[in-house]
């Protein structure tokens, strides 16, 4: 199979990066074909504002650093790589009417649509429009080069780190789980794929949802326990974590307790103290964990180094926030330089075919394909960690 949100204050609010102007760079009497000529512009658009704000600006930390990286590698045809990011706010609305806003100027070259859970929203927009798509949505719904030929993914999926946590629970002998989750398309989509994969492994689920804002989750957490599971799942990237943490405590729960991926990539320091953490195992991308081979790639390190310097030295947020958002402009980059220009087909049809030393500073796997539009993740690229601090974005184990 192949194969992440926290009140932090950010130190300073990003409004939007206007790096080359609005970037509408479609030309022609139609508005349907993007220009050959460059430089490639590429259209970001974050939650700069609102609730998910300091994701989005953290994630626009990692564009930057991606921008830098490429354009001192050369530039995309030669030319210095341009982009422009815009503020939705981290809303599915305002994405949509932002992006047919964007559309009615022309065709972009490509377009990064959001954040967190408003990507969905902005996806069949552009997909429809015949945009060149880099997103890091982890819904494995995208990845669909028939119904999406123009989209790509930069992220895990969801049946990668599902795949992985089942093999983790089987291997601790687990028969039954209550699964804490957020209430929203993220946790809807988590549930269709991890449900399924839970009951093929013999391991009978209860799923709960916890709303995306919640400041208690102590309701939902004893209905998860209501069955008696011998073991709870906390999953989701979102707010409400840190009420899903603090019920936990609240009811002084013993069981085994285990951290899906999404449920890691909160800020975990700052939701609880660290004595709450105590008895879960947390599931990190090894890509995350100070001292795995992955970290120790050359393409990791010019990420690393990149996201550090853009960043003034601090990474408040786990490393993989930067790094997705860095991969999908780094990926978008590569899609037009291997193409020799910015016809959306060809983008896709260079990346489908390119071979890891084709993209040498995209950090996740490389295995694109006419099937498979996601990196190729596998188990192997997730360990399970107890609580660990996180210095400058990386876990760092004890001991």
């Amino acid at each position: 199979m192949r194969s992440n949100w926290t009140r932090l204050a950010a130190a300073a609010a990003v409004a939007m990066l206007a790096a080359s102007g609005c970037g509408n760079s479609g030309e022609g009497g139609d508005g349907g074909t993007p220009s050959s000529a460059g430089p490639m512009k590429i259209e970001i658009f974050q939650a700069l504002s609102g609730p998910v704000a300091p994701v989005g600006q953290a994630m626009s930390v990692g564009n930057k650093a991606a921008v830098a990286v490429v354009n001192a590698n050369g530039g995309v045809l030669g030319k210095d790589l341009e982009v422009s990011i815009t503020d939705d706010a981290g809303s599915p609305d305002q994405l949509a009417a932002k992006l047919q806003e964007l559309l009615s100027g022309g065709k972009p070259h490509a377009v990064l649509p959001g954040s967190a859970a408003e990507i969905p929203a902005g996806i069949p927009i552009l997909a429809n429009a015949g945009v060149f798509v880099s997103q890091h949505f982890t819904a494995n719904t995208f990845n669909d080069p028939k119904k999406y030929p123009l989209v790509f993914g930069n992220a895990h999926t969801i049946p990668d780190y599902t795949e992985s946590l089942v093999q983790k629970l089987k291997q601790e002998g687990h028969a039954s789980v209550g699964v804490v989750d957020s209430d929203d398309s993220s946790g809807q989509a988590f549930e269709a794929v991890a449900k399924p994969a839970f009951e093929e492994a013999g391991i009978k689920a209860t799923f709960v949802g916890v709303p995306p804002s919640a400041v208690d989750a102590t309701a939902q957490l004893q209905q998860a326990l209501a069955g008696k599971p011998d073991a709870l799942v906390f999953a989701g990237y979102f707010p409400g974590a840190a009420a899903v943490v603090s019920a936990r405590t609240k009811l002084g729960v013993d069981i085994p307790t285990y951290s899906a991926q999404t449920f890691s990539a909160n800020n975990l320091a700052d939701i609880a103290d660290p004595s709450a953490f105590e008895g879960i195992e947390f599931q990190q991308l090894a890509a995350n964990v100070k001292g795995t081979p992955q970290t120790e790639s050359k393409a990791f390190k010019t990420f690393y180094d990149a996201v550090l310097k853009e960043a003034g030295g601090k990474l408040p947020f786990p490393i993989n926030t930067y790094l997705v958002a860095y991969d999908d402009v780094m990926l978008a980059a590569y899609a037009a330089d291997l193409a020799g220009g910015f016809d959306p087909e060809q983008m896709a049809k260079a990346v489908e075919n390119a071979k890891p030393e084709d993209m040498p500073n995209y950090v996740m796997p490389v295995g694109f394909s006419s099937e498979n539009h996601f990196p190729d993740v596998t188990p192997e690229d997730f360990v399970f960690v107890p609580y660990s601090p996180v210095k400058d974005g990386m876990v760092v184990p004890a001991g």
